[in-house]
Order: C-alpha cells, then structure tokens, then sequence
C-alpha cells in the first residue's frame, strides 16, 4: 500500500508537554510521524510534522477530528492537508550561509530576495534577533545556480556589507557546522547612562568624574585615576554588586540561540576584570577580556596604589590572533560585533540590568565612599552620559 501521507501544522502558547501531548494520541491511532520540526518563538509554539495514516486505525476525516480534540485539550491550533512529496533530484550542491551583525529591517528580504533571482533554493534556514543583534544560517542549494559559488559569494558578501552584516559561507561538510566565534567588543559600559545618571544624582558625584578622554577607552591616565580611587574596594562589596546585577531575557536568548548554532563566545571590554569575569560565568561564555587590577590576597580587597606598567592596554586584533590558534580557525570564521563603528545606542548584545538600591545602600552605610563609587562606576566600561 503506497503511503497516505499529510502535512499536520499547528501554533499557540508553548507550555510543557505539548510534543507528548499532540504526537502520543497521532501514534495510539496507528499514525506514524515521518516527519517533524518544532520550535518556540517568543513564547509561541509551532510544530510541523508529516504523518503517514497508511496503516492508521482512522480514516482521513476521522484522523481530522481527532486533530480537533488535541487542539482542544492542549490549545495548539492544528490544521492538516493533504500532502503529495516531489521528488527531490540526488544531484544536490549545499552550502551553509552565516549572517551576523547589527539588527534593522530588511536583511531577510535583501538575501532572500538575491538568492532567488540566482535559482538559488532555501532548504533550511534558522534566525534569531535579540538586544540589537541579527544572526542567520541558510542551508541553500545551488545546484541548479545561475552563477559560480565564487562570484555568489561577493554578490552576497557585498550585500549584506552594505547592511553592516557579516557574511560566513562554508562549502564542504556542510551538514557539520565549522566551529565559528561571536566576538563583543565593548567599549562602553554596561551600566545604562539613565541609571547612571540616577546613581550620581543620588550620590552627589559629578558627571565630570566619569567622562573618559575622548576615543577607545584605554588611555592609561583614564585607567590609572580610576585604579586610585578603587584602592581598598573590599572584594565582598564587588561580588554583592555582580549578584545583584541581572541579564536581561533578550541577551540570555541570544546567548542560547548562539550556542544552539554552534558558536563560541567572547567578550572584549573596557570594564576591569573582577567584574567582566563573574558576568563571563554569569552568561556562561567561553572568553572575556578585561583591564586586570592586582588583589590584596590577605585584606581581600583591590590594589589602586600600583606601579606604572600594571595595567596593560588591550589590543583586539592581538586577542583575535590569540583565539585563531587557540581554536584553530581563521579570521573570516571570527564575527566582531563592535559599537566602535556602528551607530549602537546601547551596548550590542549584552544587556546588564543593576540594582541600582544595593550600590547605593553600600554608599548610604558608607561602605563604598563616594571616591570608590567613583571608580566603581567608571570600571563597568567607558560611561555615556
């Protein structure tokens, strides 16, 4: 008996449980799943799946209104329709395309859109945007192109450059992903300038105390003034602040999403380490670059009385280099998303939400002196205000 195959699609609220509960009742009526893909966007769950109701103890019609009880008792909208497969031709050409850069609207439709007119065919395609960032992978065929991979690629390549998109291609083994890093290079702070602005009025500080020279914050007066005033932070005061401090939902989606797509993650910033390193395990990344500051191992607090020549600058392409033999990868495998040279009003990606009443009831009780908050606020990274 030849199959009797049908498309089952459906969409609602994701809750625990759903996959069981629409696939177990589809399988106690002899429908066999031969296909199947399923995920939560924002909340929403869709699922789509191709049954096999050759075998099934229900006909078709029946088959249908069983689908409107799983609808009811899960609130999953299922619909099906009758499905007749097209053979696909074995001569298939695949290449993996990776998009990475700064969200706006129309990346989708300028890719889709060029790919087309080339008879280029979408198979797969997997998106997400989060806090600023745009990442895409589109597993594409080209056999049946109407243009030569190599010039594809600078087609393509000068394309998404344009949008401030990073464009990875990958031509063999393409069904195993090349290990690839997403790299944040960070020079302002994490803070958000309104809460900032709100810490120094409360607090009395001016805003002229934070102001960095003009520039990548890495001048090393900048530095060195702010070490000084950190002299004698108590490390317990440091370690409240960072357990205190929240990763918004959208940077912990995208972190997720990066992972999922089979990406390593680094972060560069002008924040001193005893803070970018507790945030690099806070979001689990794999690497986190910062202005190191001795500790007093006995007192349990940071040395801001240190020599000239302690504090070393960061080099980025230095850091790039170091990663390259470290994962044994190449540049174009290396995606830097940098504020430095794009138009971000926040910092990309990783968003930091702080409790803006812990860091001042430190101060109110006087266990952060206003000259310490100082350097507690300027150590998050270069301030905007």
């Amino acid at each position: 008996m030849r199959s009797m195959l049908y498309i089952v699609y459906g969409i609602g609220q994701d809750s625990v449980g759903l996959v069981g509960g629409i696939t177990a009742p589809i399988a106690s009526v002899g429908g066999n799943i031969v296909d199947l893909r399923q995920h939560v966007l924002h909340g929403l769950f869709t699922i789509y799946l191709v049954v096999d109701l050759k075998e099934a103890t229900q006909s078709p019609e029946e088959f249908r209104l069983l689908l409107g009880k799983i609808s009811e008792e899960t609130r999953v909208r299922l619909s099906m329709e009758k499905y007749t497969p097209v053979a696909r031709s074995a001569e298939r050409t695949n290449i993996l395309l990776t998009l990475v850069g700064k969200d706006k609207p129309g990346i989708i439709a300028a890719i889709s859109e060029k790919l087309g007119t080339y008879n280029i065919n979408i198979e797969i395609s997997e998106m997400v945007a989060r806090e600023d960032i745009f990442l895409m992978d589109l597993l594409c065929d080209v056999s049946r192109s109407s243009v030569p991979t190599d010039n594809l690629k600078g087609v393509v390549q000068q394309i998404m450059h344009s949008m401030d998109i990073s464009t990875m291609f990958q031509t063999e083994d393409v069904f195993n992903k090349k290990k690839k890093i997403v790299l944040f290079d960070i020079s302002q702070s994490f803070m958000d300038p309104g809460t900032m602005r709100e810490i120094l009025d409360l607090s009395g500080i001016g805003s002229e105390k934070l102001r960095p020279p003009a520039g990548r914050e890495s001048s090393q007066p900048y530095l060195y003034d702010t070490a000084g005033y950190l002299e004698g932070l108590p490390l317990n005061v440091i370690d409240a602040v960072v357990d205190a401090t929240r990763v918004s939902p959208g940077t912990m989606e995208l972190i997720q999403a990066l992972k999922i797509m089979g990406y390593k993650i680094g972060l560069i910033s002008t924040g001193f380490t005893f803070f970018v390193e507790p945030i690099r395990r806070k979001l689990d990344i794999d690497y986190a670059f910062g202005f190191e500051l001795p500790v007093d191992d006995d007192s349990k607090t940071l040395v801001g009385d240190i020599a000239p020549g302690v504090i070393s600058d960061l080099d980025p392409q230095a850091i790039i280099e170091d990663l390259m033999r470290a994962e044994k990868i190449g540049r174009e495998d290396i995606t830097v998303i940098s504020e430095m040279d794009r138009p971000y009003t926040r910092t990309p990606g990783i968003r930091l939400e702080f409790d803006m009443k812990v860091i001042l009831d430190f101060f109110n009780q006087h266990i952060l002196s206003r000259d310490a908050l100082t350097g507690l606020l300027r150590s998050l990274g270069t301030p905007r205000l």
